[in-house]
């Protein structure tokens, strides 16, 4: 059985590769800003929902 934190990452690193093909297709973006999307949505947002979801739980 998959845990809810391994739920909650793999939902949101599949939101970031989304986000990222959508803004490298529509948009012309600087180099920096798929890593930043790939960084706050595939690594950070995950460690904000985990651990709200883990102190809401306690």
């Amino acid at each position: 059985m998959i845990s809810r934190e391994n739920t909650v990452i793999v939902a949101f690193i599949a939101l970031a590769v989304l986000l990222l093909f959508v803004l490298a297709e529509v948009t012309n973006p600087p180099m920096w800003a798929g890593g930043a999307v790939l960084i706050s949505v595939g690594v950070l947002a995950p460690l904000l929902v985990n651990n709200y979801l883990d102190a809401k739980r306690a």
